[in-house]
C-alpha cells in the first residue's frame, strides 16, 4: 500500500520519541536478558524499532494504517503506570504494539539446489552473485549483485561488485584499495582467492543519534576475474522496483541459499546491534524494509547473508539490499534500493 504521509510523519514523531528513550535504555543490549519485571520497570525503553504497516486486531490483519511499534517484550496494559504506558495514538494515527528481538548485522532450501547453490559458500569462477564473499579482515557476508558507476571521474567501463559496508569495508575501518576475498575468509578464503578491491563505500553513523539510510559499498573487480550478473538460482536481474507492505521477495545468500519473505513494513526506523560480541555498539537506521519469513522457510537470513540482493518474486526486480536481523532469522532488513543506488551513484549490470 502507498503509506499515507500523516502517517509517516505520526511514525517519524514517535521514532525520534521512543528510539532514544531506547537507547538510553541499551535495548539492543538488554533485550537478551529481559524479565518480566525488567520490562515493567523499563518501560517505555524496550522501543527497539517504529515501523508503518496494517494494524493487526486479533490476530488478523485490518486494512487501517498504523505506527507499529516493536518492543522486546509485550507487557499487560494493567501492569504499567499510566506515564508508562505506550500510546494507542500518535496525531490521531492508530498504534500497534508487537514483540519482537532487535536486529543485528547479518554477517556471518530450495528442494532442488543449482549448482552455485551447493557451492555458495566456495570459491566459484564466473563469480556470480548471491554467494561467499567478503573484504579480508571480515568473516564472511554475501555478494548482491553487479553494477557500474555513474560517479563523475570513474571509468564507465568498469565493473564493480556490490554487498554492506560491514561485509566489504568492516564498518568504515577498511582502507580503500584493500582486497576481497571470494569465498569469505570464515569459508577458507586466502590472497589466492582475491578477486576484488575495495572502490567505495557509504559511512555508518554509529551511536544510535545519527541516522543511516544504507549499509553499501562496492568493490572494483579483478580485470582477469570473470563474472555473471545472475542471481544464483534467482537468474537475471530484471529491472529496479520499490519494497511494498505484502511484497512477496526473495534473496539467496551465503547461509541460507534461497529463501522467501514478505514485506511487512516499508517505512522502518530501527536501532541495530552493529556487533554480536558487543551489543552497546549500536547504528539507528531510518526508512529500512522489514521482512517476515514465508513458511516453509524457517528463516529469511540469518548471520552470513548480509548483502544479499532482495528481489521482488513476481518480477525478479531489485527493491533492496539486507543487511541485518535478529539471531533467529525469522525476519530481516533491508535498504531501499534506490537509496542504495543514489549513496553510491551507481547502476546495476
Amino acid at each position: 500500500m502507498a503509506v499515507p504521509t500523516d502517517v509517516l510523519l505520526a511514525k517519524q514523531a514517535l521514532s525520534d520519541r521512543l528510539l532514544q528513550a531506547g537507547l538510553r535504555g541499551n535495548v539492543v543490549a538488554a533485550a537478551t536478558t529481559f524479565r518480566v519485571d525488567e520490562v515493567v520497570a523499563s518501560a517505555r525503553r524496550n522501543v527497539h524499532a517504529v515501523g508503518v504497516g496494517r494494524k493487526i486486531v486479533n490476530g488478523e490483519t485490518i486494512e487501517t494504517a498504523s505506527v507499529r511499534i516493536y518492543v522486546t517484550q509485550k507487557v499487560a496494559p494493567s501492569l504499567l503506570p499510566p506515564r508508562d504506558r505506550l500510546p494507542e495514538t500518535i496525531d490521531g494515527i492508530p498504534t500497534d504494539v508487537i514483540e519482537s528481538l532487535p536486529a543485528f548485522l547479518a554477517s556471518e532450501r530450495p528442494s532442488e539446489m543449482s549448482a552455485c547453490t551447493r557451492d555458495r559458500k566456495r570459491r566459484q569462477r564466473p563469480v556470480g552473485a548471491g554467494i561467499s564473499a567478503a573484504h579480508r579482515d571480515v568473516t564472511a557476508g554475501t555478494i548482491s549483485c553487479f553494477c557500474r558507476s555513474i560517479r563523475r571521474g570513474d571509468d564507465p567501463s568498469k565493473v564493480y561488485v556490490m554487498s554492506n559496508n560491514h561485509v566489504f569495508a568492516n564498518v568504515n575501518q577498511s582502507q580503500i584499495g584493500g582486497p576481497l576475498y571470494q569465498q569469505g575468509p570464515a569459508d577458507g578464503g586466502t590472497a589466492n582467492d582475491h578477486f576484488a578491491n575495495l572502490h567505495r563505500f557509504i559511512p555508518m553513523k554509529l551511536g544510535g543519534t545519527e541516522p543511516n539510510r544504507v549499509d553499501a559499498a562496492i568493490g572494483e573487480l579483478s580485470s582477469e576475474v570473470e563474472f555473471q550478473p545472475e542471481v544464483c538460482q534467482i537468474g537475471k536481474i530484471k529491472g529496479i522496483g520499490e519494497a511494498v507492505e505484502d511484497m512477496d521477495v526473495c534473496k539467496h545468500g551465503r547461509t541460507t541459499g534461497y529463501t522467501e519473505g514478505t514485506v511487512t513494513d516499508e517505512s522502518y526506523n530501527a536501532l541495530i546491534g552493529m556487533d554480536h560480541n558487543d551489543p552497546n555498539v549500536v547504528a539507528l537506521f531510518e526508512n529500512q524494509v522489514r521482512i517476515e519469513r514465508t513458511p516453509p522457510y524457517l528463516e529469511i537470513g540469518p548471520g552470513g547473508d548480509s548483502g544479499s540482493l532482495v528481489l521482488s518474486k513476481s518480477k525478479a526486480e531489485a527493491v533492496g539490499l539486507y543487511f541485518a536481523g535478529p539471531p533467529s532469522g525469522r525476519y530481516g532488513v533491508a535498504n531501499h534500493i534506490a537509496d542504495v543506488l543514489s549513496e553510491l551513484q551507481i547502476e546495476l549490470l
